[in-house]
């Protein structure tokens, strides 16, 4: 008996171990398999890379478009996919974590090598590298970091303390970058670095009246609809009081024998029609309008769902190694108890 506890406590234990891996295969937990630290630049014959949720060509994008040739990446972790010979790098990318395939983007010797490509690939109309000025800080948090290059990916600059709203601070050299972002080189208790320029006053009240005209714009359309919807069906009541009340006079001046009953009713049946489809293609317009911000936006959450924990593909109950691991155990319990029933 001593034995048959024994044999049935291993099996427990290695069911429970069992268990374990199974759940995190099932949640889609998939960590890079050591850290690193350094730049790729996306070289692509294709013009650019995809970032994934896991390490594999068929698990979900986390980008809208590719990420361009010449950007600059920062790997963190790498994970080698030895049945496909290709190295997935761990990186960040518009604020969202996943793997990027490396064999398609070159390693940066330097940092300085990383930021000068992508400020190559900002253009030269967007790079000022003689900038003059001087910027107040304006952050929302009450402070900001200052970093190694124009983007959080850099790094921040170590040992430097925090840049206090209020604070000015003299540009000389700035960039807006190729996804938007507004970069500017400054100093701060002798230490070079970059800061967020769209995190001081100046750059704020600068693009105040772009932002409203914007907001404008997206109000300006989401009305859009509603607007629609009342023009085509204002006219209808006025259609219909036109086409009943006009056949009246015509009535009383001709005599009973004058068909005014059958052009009346054609009169007030004839706009009915009219009015229907113009119902319709208000309410096919204002379905049209809406299907495709309703459609981005469960696209856009998905994908920012997908950058913080991806769920796992599901797959048939025989292809899961976890039914195979139950079903053995339990054979092996059967079998040991039928074997100690024998013996005595």
């Amino acid at each position: 008996m001593k034995k048959l506890a024994k044999s049935l406590l291993v099996i427990a234990l290695g069911l429970l171990m069992s268990v374990n891996v199974m759940a995190d295969v099932q949640t889609g937990k998939t960590e890079p398999d050591y850290p690193t630290d350094y730049y790729m630049i996306v070289e692509s014959k294709a013009g650019g890379i995809d970032i994934y949720s896991q390490p594999d060509l068929e698990a979900t994008k986390l980008n809208d478009e590719q990420i361009p040739n010449g950007t600059a990446l920062h790997i963190e972790g790498e994970v080698e996919d030895t049945e496909n010979n290709r190295t997935w790098g761990y990186t960040e990318y518009h604020g969202m974590y996943g793997y990027a395939p490396l064999d398609e983007c070159r390693p940066a010797d330097s940092r300085k090598e990383a930021i000068d490509s992508e400020l190559y690939i900002a253009g030269k109309d967007h790079v000022n590298y003689n900038a003059d000025y001087d910027v107040k800080a304006d952050a929302e948090g009450g402070s900001q970091k200052l970093y190694q290059g124009p983007g959080t990916k850099y790094g921040e600059v170590p040992g430097v303390r925090d840049i206090e709203n209020g604070e000015t601070l003299h540009i000389t050299q700035d960039a807006e970058m190729a996804d938007g972002s507004h970069w500017g080189v400054t100093t701060v208790d002798g230490t070079e670095g970059w800061v967020d320029l769209e995190k001081t006053e100046e750059w704020k009240a600068e693009h105040l009246d772009t932002v409203e005209e914007s907001v404008d714009a997206v109000a300006e359309v989401s009305v859009t609809p509603t607007e629609v919807a009342k023009a085509t069906e204002t006219p209808a009541p006025t259609e219909t009081a036109e086409a009943t009340e006009t056949p009246a006079p015509t009535e009383t001046a001709k005599a009973t024998e004058t068909p005014v009953p059958t052009e009346a009713a054609e009169a007030t049946e004839t706009p009915t029609p009219t009015i229907t489809e113009e119902a319709d293609e208000a309410e096919n317009t204002e379905k049209d309008s809406k299907e495709p911000e309703a459609e981005n936006t469960d696209t856009k959450d998905s994908r920012e769902a997908s950058g913080q924990n991806v769920k796992a593909a599901k797959t048939k109950w025989y292809q899961n190694p976890f039914t195979w691991i139950i079903g053995i155990a339990v054979l092996a319990v059967i079998g040991l108890l039928v074997y100690h029933n024998k013996k005595k």
